[in-house]
């Protein structure tokens, strides 16, 4: 059986005692499993705290579901499954009952109810959503330009760009870019800098196919100070995190977007994930390839 053992968020689960272990049983890679979980578990505060995960992959047996059952058992653990195949997952269903294991069904309930409504039993084939299809392989070609693109290099590239995202340091360029590159959209990003002109390409561009970040001036020096104090610089003493400079920087990144005639978005207080909705929608709204199918 292929196992991976270790803690969701960080070490210190083992340092203060874990509280709670989760079992995430997949009859494939288990990373649909785990995203939920991790999702789930971003709720809750203390719980990088005390939590900890570990999965079991490609889980296709009756004698590999007991034996972690048992494992479940004498950890106390919580099992998240996501199993396609009916007989598997009903052989855990029901051994789980037998010991009095908590289990969390994330398909099982989906595949038998469009099953039931359809009239037609599902394949259970697992890993049938990660095949190597076209979507695929936009994916892989979508983050390799974005890993090409990223921080203004290559700027030669922008117009085979589907997005171009512009804005100061630190407002999660390069973040959002590789999400929107995740979704198969080939997205670059350009850094705005009073003392450095933006690239001609980015003007020749059309104005849908360019997206500006914005941020409060407050916020984004907080980011800043945060960030210096990682990296061991004093954030009183860097003009990084001045306040003229970032209203400077601010004021100059406001002026090419008007320049540009853009959509600008304020990322002020969002997670990426509700930037990235903006973003999808304003896209979808433009007729992006990549979102038509």
């Amino acid at each position: 059986m292929s196992t991976d053992s270790y803690e969701l968020f960080s070490s210190e689960a083992e340092q203060n005692g874990v509280k709670l272990e989760i079992f995430i049983v997949s009859d494939f890679t288990g990373e649909t499993a785990e995203s939920v979980t991790r999702a789930a578990l971003r709720q809750f505060d203390e719980a990088r705290h005390v939590v900890a995960l570990r999965r079991f992959r490609t889980v296709d047996t009756i004698d590999k579901l007991i034996n972690i059952c048992w494992q479940a058992k004498e950890n106390k653990a919580v099992i998240v499954c996501t199993l396609v195949a009916q007989s598997v997952r009903e052989a855990l269903m029901r051994y789980a009952g037998e010991m009095g294991l908590k289990v969390i069904d994330l398909i099982g309930p989906t595949l038998d109810t469009i099953s039931a409504r359809l009239g037609i039993p599902p394949k259970g084939t697992p890993g049938s959503q990660h095949k190597l299809d076209e979507a695929y392989f936009r994916r892989v070609k979508a983050l390799e330009f974005s890993s090409t693109c990223d921080d203004g290099a290559n700027p030669n590239l922008l117009p085979e760009a589907e997005l171009v995202i512009v804005g100061v340091s630190r407002t999660c360029k390069t973040p959002l870019s590789m999400y929107l590159a995740n979704k198969g959209i080939r997205t670059a990003n350009v850094p705005l800098v009073p003392e450095l002109a933006p690239p001609d390409e980015l003007f020749t561009l059309p104005h849908g196919r360019i997206i500006g970040l914005v941020i409060q001036p407050e916020a984004l020096r907080k980011i800043r100070r945060e960030r210096l104090q990682i990296i061991g610089l004093d954030p009183d003493k860097a003009f990084y995190a001045q306040e003229g400079r970032v209203k400077a920087e601010l004021d100059y990144a406001r002026h090419i977007m008007e320049r540009l005639q853009i959509k600008a978005i304020d990322v002020t207080g969002r997670a990426l994930e509700e930037t990235a909705q903006v973003v999808l929608d304003y896209l979808r709204e433009q007729g992006c390839p990549a979102l038509l199918d």
